[in-house]
């Protein structure tokens, strides 16, 4: 089997099941990537909400700790509810503001993967297209989208209505976590993924959904619920 050398730098297994998919099988191929722990280390949703409540622009929030026990609090009872909640803190905002604030981070971040960047140069010179759907803030996500040679007009993330300018609190649907992740899909791309790639078990639907997951994983973390669900289903995983 041939293995492109935009795949060199990833496992055999990993790299093998890309190779095996990527001859054209019909018109329309699309690679779904998540973003956070996926495209980067780190999830540069979360850094961009503490630097909103450090700065002072988040409503009723001053204390970065205190927001973030409320915000784990609501992830552990609901993934798809609590990050909506740290979107729907941003409400009364101006989006132009928090649209150049994250131009800002993502221009700043330093965690963005150049493997993936590669691999993902090397699926559009295939044919395909490459979107990110992500359960972040679609701001943030769009704006660090480009980083990795992902077009803005295919990012999928969470996001709240704007009305007159300013951020609501009513959420877009569907929310791309979880089974939202299929639905968004569904509903913006409109085929069934060749690829999905992703690192938690918010990802775990949109992966099994499409012809061939792939999981990204971190060295200094050997083991999750999803590594573990990949070993199981035979899903290749690379860790960085």
């Amino acid at each position: 089997m041939h293995i492109p050398d935009w795949l060199a730098d990833f496992d055999q297994p990993f790299a093998e099941a890309i190779a095996r998919h990527i001859t054209p099988s019909r018109e329309r191929r699309v690679a779904a990537f998540d973003a956070d722990g996926t495209l980067w280390y780190e999830d540069i949703g979360e850094a961009f909400a503490r630097w909103l409540v450090a700065g002072g622009h988040i409503q009723g929030h001053s204390d970065v700790a205190s927001f973030w026990e409320e915000y784990e609090r609501r992830v552990d009872a609901s993934r798809v509810d609590g990050y909506t909640w740290v979107i729907q803190a941003m409400a009364g905002l101006p989006e132009a503001d928090v649209q150049l604030w994250c131009r800002q981070l993502a221009a700043a971040w330093s965690n963005y993967r150049p493997q993936m960047r590669a691999l993902i140069s090397g699926l559009q010179s295939e044919g395909f297209e490459t979107w990110i759907v992500s359960a972040s803030n679609r701001w943030i996500v769009h704006a660090g989208a480009p980083a990795m040679g992902i077009p803005q007009d295919k990012v999928i993330g969470i996001q709240t209505k704007v009305v007159d300018g300013l951020i609501t609190t009513d959420p877009v649907l569907p929310r791309p976590c979880n089974q939202g992740k299929v639905e968004a899909i569904q509903a913006h791309i409109g085929v069934v993924p060749t690829f999905a790639f992703g690192d938690s078990m918010g990802d775990f639907e949109m992966l099994g959904y499409v012809e061939q997951a792939l999981v990204v994983g971190r060295n200094d973390q050997p083991d999750n619920e999803l590594i573990r669900q990949a070993r199981q289903r035979g899903w290749p995983v690379h860790r960085f």
